[in-house]
C-alpha cells in the first residue's frame, strides 16, 4: 500500500498516456468508410426525392414546364409539408438534415416526356453533381490542377477535351458505351459509340452534274446521311432501333457543325466546319477532333499519320476508319475519313458505317464509376 501511495501520480500518468495511445491508434487503424457503399445510399435517397416529385407532380399536373426551355423546381419541403416524403438525413450522420429539389425539364417538344433531376446537399457529407461537374472536379483535383502532360482532362480555352491514350473516359448511356471528347462550357457532354452502326450508308449518291454521275453530291442538309441521322434519333421501332426511347431521354437535340473544310485548312482547331450548324440529336465526328485528342508532338495537321499516336481513338494503332459529317470545299462530291494514316478526302456515294456521336444533358447525374473501359461512369 505504501508503494501504491507512494507512485500513485506515475500511475495515473502511465495510465493517461495509454488511453491516449489507444485513441490514436484507434483513429489511424479505423476501417475507412467505403464511399462507393455510401455514395450507393444517397442514389437511394435521391430516388427516394425524385419518386416522391413524380407523385406530387401526377396530382399537380399543371405545374409541368411547357417547352423544353422552361422548367420547375420542386423542393423538398414542399413534398414533406404536403407528407410525400420524410426528413432526409445524410447516410453518414443521421443529426445532420440534407435539403434538396426536383427540377423537373420537358425532354423532347413533340412529346409528354419529362426528366425529374434530383438534388440534395446534406452538410458536408455529400453534393448531388452532374456528371459533367463531377469529371471536372475530379480530373482538376477541385480545380487545383490543369494537366499540361500525360493523357486525362485538357483544359483548351473554356471547353475540357480528353487526351491521349489511355484516358478514363468512358461511360455508359442506356445500352451503349461511349467515350466522352469534351465537356463544353455549359457541361454539356460530347460522346462518341463505342460500336459502330450495322449498316452501312452513302453519305450521299445522287446524280451529280460536275462529275456526270451517280457519285453523289456533298451538301450535307440535302445528303442521304443527314436523313438516316434524323432517322436514328427518331426511331419508329424500338427492337430495331440503334438508341432506345430511354436512351434518347439523356440525348439532346444539339447544335452540330456542319460547314465544309477546304483541303487547304489543316488546322485541328480551325473550327472551320462551325461556320454552319445545324441541330441534331445524332451526328458524327468532324475531321480534327480525333486529332486533337492526340499527344504526339508531330501530330500538327489532320493530315498528319502521326496524330493516331497516343490516341484514345486509335487503341493500339489500330481501329475501323472514322466517317465524319464534314464535307470537302474544294468540290462537290467528296467528304473526309479519318484513317489510321490520317484525313482522307472519300467519295460521297461510298458505302460506310459510322460511330453516332451525341450530346447529353448537361443536368444528367453522376451516379457512379471511373471511367474505366471496366468500371465505366454510370448516370442517372
Amino acid at each position: 500500500m505504501n508503494w501504491l501511495r507512494d507512485n500513485i501520480v506515475k500511475i495515473l500518468i502511465i495510465m493517461g498516456v495509454a488511453v491516449v495511445v489507444i485513441v490514436v491508434m484507434a483513429i489511424i487503424f479505423k476501417p475507412k468508410q467505403d464511399t462507393t457503399v455510401s455514395g450507393s445510399k444517397y442514389g437511394e435517397l435521391e430516388t427516394k426525392l425524385q419518386n416522391a416529385a413524380i407523385k406530387y407532380i401526377s396530382q399537380h399536373k399543371k405545374l409541368l414546364p411547357t417547352t423544353t426551355e422552361s422548367s420547375t423546381k420542386v423542393e423538398l419541403k414542399t413534398l414533406q409539408s404536403n407528407n410525400y416524403i420524410g426528413n432526409i438525413v445524410a447516410v453518414d450522420d443521421s443529426n445532420v438534415k440534407c435539403e434538396g429539389y426536383v427540377e423537373i425539364t420537358k425532354a423532347s417538344e413533340d412529346e409528354n416526356l419529362y426528366r425529374y433531376t434530383p438534388y440534395i446537399a446534406c452538410g458536408e457529407y455529400y453534393v448531388t453533381k452532374t456528371i459533367g461537374d463531377y469529371i471536372i472536379d475530379k480530373e482538376t483535383e477541385d480545380g487545383t490542377f490543369e494537366r499540361t502532360t500525360d493523357s486525362g482532362l485538357y483544359k483548351i480555352g473554356e471547353e475540357y477535351f480528353f487526351r491521349g491514350e489511355k484516358v478514363n473516359n468512358f461511360i455508359i448511356i442506356g445500352s451503349h458505351k461511349y467515350r466522352i471528347i469534351r465537356i463544353e462550357k455549359d457541361k454539356t457532354l460530347k460522346l462518341i459509340s463505342t460500336s459502330i452502326t450495322k449498316g452501312s450508308y452513302s453519305w450521299d449518291d445522287r446524280y451529280n452534274v460536275d462529275k456526270k454521275s451517280n457519285v453523289g453530291i456533298n451538301n450535307f442538309m440535302k445528303s442521304r446521311i443527314h436523313d438516316v441521322l434524323v432517322g436514328l434519333g427518331e426511331p419508329t421501332d424500338e427492337e430495331t432501333a440503334y438508341f432506345s426511347k430511354s436512351e434518347l431521354n439523356y440525348i439532346m437535340e444539339h447544335d452540330f457543325c456542319i460547314g465544309k473544310r477546304p483541303i487547304n485548312d489543316a488546322n485541328p482547331y480551325s473550327n472551320v466546319e462551325c461556320a454552319e450548324k445545324t441541330p441534331l440529336k445524332i451526328g458524327m465526328l468532324t475531321p480534327g477532333e480525333a486529332a486533337i485528342a492526340s499527344l504526339d508532338p508531330n501530330c500538327k495537321t489532320i493530315y498528319d499519320a502521326s496524330c493516331v499516336n497516343y490516341n484514345y481513338f486509335f487503341p493500339n494503332g489500330k481501329q475501323k476508319s472514322y466517317s465524319t459529317i464534314t464535307a470537302v470545299a474544294d468540290n462537290t462530291y467528296q467528304f473526309y475519313r479519318i484513317k489510321t494514316s490520317g484525313v482522307n478526302k472519300v467519295s460521297v456515294s461510298s458505302q460506310t458505317s459510322f460511330y453516332p456521336v451525341v450530346y447529353i444533358n448537361p443536368k444528367t447525374i453522376f451516379s457512379s464509376g471511373t471511367g474505366t473501359t471496366t468500371d465505366p461512369y454510370i448516370v442517372r
